[in-house]
């Protein structure tokens, strides 16, 4: 599906979705960090209700939204996937589970996991337990933290002259950059900052920037990167 500055161009997605089997959705998005709107959404929603078709609703980023509250697609058709890597900094547990009212598909899939990557190792399994304790108020507390690190970001990016949106959710940013493979190399093994091409994720001619991380190593990384600019 064609996109338009990081989100679904919906005059392609009614177009193409009619011959699917399946569509994923990332809302927010990795490696954009753009949120589908609402309208988009609904409309993904009833469209492949009506064509039968499978929707995998990605939704791993699902509170770490700085615009509205997350929009859950939902039906008979649909597959919610999500993970406690995000919201709860567990990232190396992989820990995640689906969700369907479609029970056939979720036995079906217990049973290839059961085969492929066997059990969800212990520990991460008790710490995803207490995780579902934790109140909201402490994701509300860590997305004023994931703001203020987007804004430093955003901010920093375009003052060196980069072109880029500001994104609505997740935690990456993903700047238009010429000759971006140089860019990823050279920051790299000259400036040690670590970015990831474009290319991996479809997005020719982009860099995919994390701030997950600390201000101080945020504004340390802005240093390098302006350094890097002003020497070409």
């Amino acid at each position: 599906i064609k996109t338009n500055l990081g989100q679904i161009d919906m005059d392609d997605f009614r177009e193409k979705v009619k011959d699917c089997r399946a569509v994923l959705i990332n809302s927010p998005s990795n490696p954009t960090g753009r949120v589908e709107s609402i309208s988009t959404l609904k409309e993904v929603e009833t469209l492949t209700r009506k064509y039968g078709v499978y929707v995998l609703s990605d939704e791993v980023y699902k509170d770490l939204i700085y615009v509205r509250d997350n929009y859950l697609i939902q039906g008979p058709h649909v597959v919610t996937i999500n993970s406690f890597s995000k919201t709860y900094a567990m990232c190396g547990f992989r820990v995640g589970y689906l969700w369907s009212l479609d029970n056939k598909l979720v036995q079906d899939v217990i049973a290839m996991k059961t085969h492929t990557s066997m059990n969800t190792n212990i520990l991460g399994q008790k710490m995803a337990f207490e995780a579902t304790k934790v109140p909201r108020k402490f994701i509300d507390d860590q997305l004023i933290i994931w703001k203020e690190r987007r804004d430093l970001l955003y901010v920093g990016l375009k003052d060196a002259g980069l072109e880029l949106w500001n994104p609505e959710g997740a935690f990456y940013m993903l700047p238009k950059i010429d000759n971006a493979a140089d860019f990823v190399w050279d920051m790299f093994t000259k400036f040690k900052v670590i970015t990831y091409l474009g290319d991996w994720f479809g997005a020719e001619g982009h860099v995919r920037f994390s701030y997950a991380l600390d201000t101080d190593k945020i504004e340390d990384g802005l240093g390098r990167i302006g350094e890097y600019i002003r020497s070409k």
